[in-house]
């Protein structure tokens, strides 16, 4: 993954977009947790909730994949809908991970 590149694209620097990446990583795998006990719990509304916190924190970095994702979900949780539940989830923790281990090959 190119940050210099991606923090260009939204008008911060580096260093401070690699920040936001890392919080926003961090936020995002509560709110797949919290997702994932709503919705067990059959709290479809508080599940919306959680995919829309990750939904906004990616596309204000730019993550247009990942808000994309967390979007479906969001939608999918207002229409009790849980058909595609599970393949957007681990597509989320998927695109996640991968910014983890970017993350990790950019720190010396």
């Amino acid at each position: 993954m190119n940050f210099k590149e991606m923090a260009s694209n939204i008008g911060i620097e580096e260093e401070d977009f690699v920040e936001l990446l890392e919080m926003m990583v961090e936020v995002s795998m509560t709110d797949i947790d919290n997702f994932t006990t709503e919705l067990a719990a059959g709290n479809y509304s508080k599940a919306a909730m959680a995919a829309h916190s990750i939904k906004g924190a990616a596309g204000n970095l730019g993550l247009e994949g990942i808000s994309s994702t967390a979007e479906e979900l969001e939608k999918a949780a207002k229409r009790s809908d849980k058909s595609r539940m599970p393949d957007n989830i681990a597509l989320l923790k998927q695109e996640l991970n991968l910014i983890v281990e970017s993350l990790k090959q950019a720190r010396p």
